[in-house]
C-alpha cells in the first residue's frame, strides 16, 4: 500500500515529485512474493516490449526474474537494468543513490566555489541523466529488435557512468598535464568570460562570452573596445588565466544598472546573456509561455497542476498532452483485463 517512494516526497502534504515523474503513467500494484501475482508479472512481461527495473543487482534473479527468465519469456523484450553502479563490477553488489554518485563521479569536487566544501546538485542530476541515456539504450534496443536480429537484449544502466561520461574531459586533462581542475564557482573552467553577475536592482544576470567573437561583441557593448587588444584577454586562454581582472571589469559594468537594462543592451549588442529565474518563474514567463513548456493537468489534489510537456519535440507525431499522474493501483482492473484478454486470443 506504499507505491513509489516518489510518492511520499511532498511539500505541504502534496506530492509534488509524483505529480511530474508519475505522469503518463499507469499504475497497478504485485506482490512479487506472492506466487500468483508472479505470474500476473510474467503474463505481463510475455505480452510487452520493454522492462524497466531497478532493484539492486541479483534481486531479479533471487525472485526468479533473471534475464534467462524473463527472455525465455519473450525473446524479443529489451530488458533496462538501473542501479547506481552497474550489472558489474566490485560495486555492483552495493545500493546506490544519486547523491553518492554525483560525490564519488567528480562532479561534486569541480561543484561551488574555492573557498567552501564541495557543493552536491540541488536536483536528482545522476538520475536524470542515467533517465535519458537509459531511454536512448532502449530505443537503440529495440531498433535492433524491429530492424535487426529480432532478439531482446540487456540496457545495462549505471548512474555513475551516466554521470561521469560528462566529466570524461577532466581524466584527460590529468593524463596529459598532471593538473586536475579545481572549484571556480560560476566561472567555467575551460572558457571566459561566463559568470554570473550582480544588477543594480538586486537581481542576476547569466553571461557566456566563450567565443572570440561574442568576446569582441561584449567589449563594444560596455563601452571598453581597448579590451580587445589588451593583452590579458587576447585569446581565450589568456582570458582563462585573467578571469578574475575581466570578471572585476563586468561586475563593475553589469552593477550599475537594472537586469532589464543590462538584458536590454546585451540583446541589442547580440551578447548572449539571460536572466537568472527561478523554475517557476517560467509558469508565467515570454518563454515558457510561447514555448508552451508546461500544461495544466487536474488531478487528485490540484485544479490545474503545471507538468512538463514532451522533451523533445517531434514534428509529425509530436507527444500528447501529459496525463495526471496516477493514484495508487488506479489501473489494476483496467491492466488485469487487458492480460486476460490478449491470453484468450
Amino acid at each position: 500500500g506504499r507505491g513509489d517512494d516518489l510518492r511520499h516526497w511532498r511539500e505541504e502534504g502534496i506530492e509534488t515529485w509524483w505529480k511530474v515523474y508519475g505522469r503518463n503513467k499507469r499504475s497497478i500494484v504485485l506482490d512479487l512474493k506472492d506466487p500468483e501475482e508472479l505470474e500476473k508479472l510474467k503474463a505481463l512481461v510475455s505480452q510487452s516490449d520493454v522492462l524497466v527495473e531497478n532493484f539492486v543487482p541479483g534481486k531479479m534473479e533471487e525472485m526468479e526474474l533473471g534475464v534467462d527468465v524473463l527472455q525465455s519469456l519473450n525473446p524479443r523484450l529489451v530488458i533496462a537494468r538501473v542501479s547506481g553502479w552497474g550489472q558489474t563490477g566490485p560495486y555492483a553488489h552495493k545500493p546506490g543513490f544519486g547523491t553518492l554518485v554525483e560525490a564519488m563521479s567528480g562532479f561534486a569536487h569541480l561543484n561551488g566555489f574555492p573557498d567552501r566544501e564541495p557543493a552536491l546538485p540541488p536536483l536528482a542530476m545522476a538520475d536524470m541523466y542515467a533517465g535519458i541515456y537509459g531511454a536512448f539504450g532502449v530505443l537503440a534496443a529495440l531498433r535492433n529488435v524491429e530492424h535487426g536480429d529480432g532478439k531482446g537484449q540487456v540496457v545495462d544502466v549505471a548512474l555513475f557512468e551516466s554521470l561521469y561520461s560528462t566529466l570524461a574531459s577532466e581524466a584527460v586533462k590529468y593524463k596529459a598535464t598532471g593538473t586536475a581542475n579545481r572549484r571556480m564557482g560560476n566561472q567555467a573552467i575551460n572558457t571566459a568570460p561566463r559568470n554570473i553577475y550582480a544588477c543594480a536592482d538586486g537581481k542576476f544576470l547569466a553571461l557566456s562570452a566563450s567565443v572570440q567573437s561574442m568576446f569582441e561583441n561584449l567589449a563594444q557593448a560596455i563601452g571598453r573596445p581597448d579590451l580587445i587588444d589588451d593583452r590579458r584577454f587576447l585569446t581565450n586562454e589568456d582570458r582563462v588565466i585573467h578571469c578574475q581582472e575581466l570578471n572585476k571589469i563586468l561586475a563593475d559594468y553589469f552593477g550599475q544598472f537594472s537586469l532589464e537594462e543590462n538584458l536590454e543592451l546585451m540583446d541589442e549588442k547580440g551578447v548572449t546573456v539571460a536572466p537568472v529565474l527561478s523554475a517557476a518563474d517560467l509558469l508565467d514567463h515570454p518563454y515558457g509561455v510561447g514555448r508552451e513548456l508546461f500544461s495544466e493537468i487536474p488531478d487528485a489534489e490540484m485544479k490545474n497542476c503545471p507538468v512538463p510537456n514532451p522533451v523533445p519535440r517531434l514534428s509529425r507525431t509530436p507527444g500528447k498532452k501529459p496525463s495526471a499522474a496516477p493514484q495508487l493501483a488506479e489501473h489494476q482492473e483496467e491492466i488485469m483485463n487487458l492480460i486476460q484478454k490478449n491470453d484468450a486470443t
